[in-house]
């Protein structure tokens, strides 16, 4: 599902935007990034940070420690940022340490944009994004428009969630001819490059967690904007933001990933399901659900028997993921009548 917003909505009035009657240019942000032995892709992304137009007020690395030589370099190189070195916590994890390093040591921030090594961005990305949530006081996620190195083939224009339940990224590995030059809602933004409003991070977080650090890798990001539409936040995809994304996962190239790392993704497709599916949507979409799981059954005992496996992971992960479920549910029903939609966000104006 993707809606497309009205142009006009770029020349709202200021007492529309979420912060009152403040210029965007003087809106602060944070970002944090997560690396994991990628550092020459995190010196470009670094690079990509300081030639922002709207400079980050801060910024921050969670290192998982595959280099401690060249992760002091790093940090040597940067004095001026936050840099953590720790254990491999997954995507997951090291992005809810940067996130919650940000809002705690460089407050106040109003947004945090969690960034992936191997992006880069144009240097009007952060303040073509903070744009458009800036005047939109119920977007809580927003993204831009990622493309690959060659500038001319699409990496993300935002993920939709087909009637089969596998998000999928709108565009991914097809020419951009301008097709997603739309200011649009979207159901989930990539993790890859995705800004978060800070007023919304205590609605959104599960038990302490933004992210759920039980997917460890893959999912996490479409885990939280789905979690974050149940609790009735909208995601934004403002295609003015522009990045590059290397992407060492295509679907070329599947088998170059690790076993491991793949069955991470092959789980986490299912938890998300069970912690966010609501029941009359996904009685809807049963038959395409069950055809879908047929095909990719099928797929795994023929072609991937490795990845059987994840189903037992997924098994033996269900009853946690049963209690997230109950509750959000239980949340978003105390969303849903606490105050109307309306109340609820123009309250964080």
């Amino acid at each position: 599902m993707s809606e497309r917003l009205d142009m006009s909505d770029r020349s709202v009035s200021n007492g529309d935007r979420a912060h009152g009657d403040a210029d965007p240019v003087r809106v602060r942000w944070g970002a944090g990034i997560v690396n994991h032995g990628s550092y020459d892709d995190l010196n470009r992304c670094l690079e990509s940070l300081a030639r922002q137009s709207l400079p980050a007020a801060a910024i921050a690395v969670y290192d998982t420690g595959e280099d401690p030589i060249r992760f002091e370099a790093a940090r040597a190189a940067h004095p001026e940022l936050l840099f953590e070195g720790g254990p491999n916590r997954g995507y997951a994890g090291g992005a809810n340490r940067v996130v919650e390093r940000l809002a705690r040591e460089a407050a106040p921030l109003d947004y945090i944009l969690v960034l992936n090594p191997d992006v880069e961005l144009d240097p009007d990305f952060s303040v073509r994004l903070i744009e458009g949530i800036d005047r939109r006081p119920r977007v809580a996620i927003a993204t831009g428009k990622l493309l690959r190195p060659d500038r001319l083939t699409l990496d993300s224009a935002g993920i939709l969630f087909p009637r089969h339940g596998r998000p999928r990224d709108r565009g991914s590995d097809v020419r951009d001819y301008g097709q997603f030059d739309v200011v649009e809602l979207v159901d989930a933004a990539s993790g890859a490059a995705m800004m978060l409003r800070v007023t919304a991070l205590d609605d959104l977080a599960l038990e302490g967690e933004l992210f759920d650090e039980s997917f460890f890798a893959y999912h996490e990001d479409t885990d939280l904007c789905w979690r974050a539409r149940r609790f009735g936040w909208q995601i934004l995809y403002e295609p003015a933001a522009v990045g590059v994304h290397v992407r060492r996962w295509q679907r070329a190239r599947r088998t170059e990933i690790a076993i491991s790392t793949r069955r991470h993704s092959f789980k986490n497709h299912y938890l998300q399901i069970v912690k966010n599916e609501t029941l009359g949507h996904g009685l809807r979409n049963l038959p395409w659900l069950v055809a879908w799981e047929v095909l990719r059954f099928g797929f795994a005992v023929l072609w991937d028997r490795p990845m059987l496996r994840a189903y037992v992971e997924a098994w033996r992960a269900m009853p946690e993921a049963r209690r997230k479920r109950a509750l959000i549910q239980s949340r978003a029903r105390r969303f849903a009548t606490s105050a109307s939609l309306e109340t609820r966000f123009r309250s964080r104006e």
